[in-house]
């Protein structure tokens, strides 16, 4: 009986807006969407694996920007950029109603993760979080599900992991972890109610 589910969080509990992100970063610190851009790329992997903070992001970007900004306005940027998936939200509460274990299982950093928490109280609803700032480790990589399976104390046959991003549902398929990739709340619900979840 599989008892245990891990959500990805962006794009699948949450939407987010990138390009909008990287627009309001560029209005804020006065540079080109097109130096953003390639900042933001550069730093999203030491970013996300919790090898900088956000101080270093934002003193990064204040040694390049054309005009002073403060902390505050960097982060509002960084974090203006969600809106929630609500028929995925009811669908996790629907699963822990039926008592299921629920665990996040994502790549996200610092500044996003604690805004969504303080944004969000369907976050409430999950028993632990496996997130690759804290990890270390960014999907694909084999380190962040063996974190999550060792979090949440679950043998592979018994959990469930949904992501919309092919290349991590593969990765976690690699491991023998049962895994779907998330496309629309109706086929999530067909996924589930297959497994006896649902």
């Amino acid at each position: 009986m599989k008892d245990t589910i891990f959500f990805d969080l962006g794009n699948v509990l949450l939407f987010f807006d990138a390009p909008r992100m990287h627009r309001q970063i560029a209005e804020v610190c006065g540079l080109e969407l097109s130096h953003v851009q390639r900042l933001v790329e550069e730093q999203t992997d030491p970013y996300e694996k919790g090898w900088i903070d956000t101080q270093e992001i934002y003193a990064h970007f204040g040694r390049v920007a054309k005009k002073n900004f403060t902390f505050a306005e960097l982060q509002k940027a960084l974090c203006s950029i969600f809106t929630p998936n609500d028929a995925v939200i009811a669908l996790a509460q629907t699963l822990k109603a039926k008592g299921k274990r629920l665990f996040l299982l994502s790549n996200t950093c610092e500044v996003h993760f604690e805004y969504i928490l303080s944004a969000f109280s369907f976050l409430e609803l999950f028993d632990g979080f496996v997130l690759s700032y804290k990890v270390g480790a960014r999907k694909p990589e084999k380190a962040i599900f063996e974190s999550a399976l060792a979090r949440a104390s679950c043998e592979r046959e018994n959990c469930f992991y949904v992501d919309d991003i092919p290349e991590f549902v593969s990765a976690a398929q690699a491991l023998n972890i049962d895994a779907q990739r998330y496309t629309t709340p109706d086929l999530l619900h067909m996924h589930l109610r297959e497994r006896h979840i649902l």
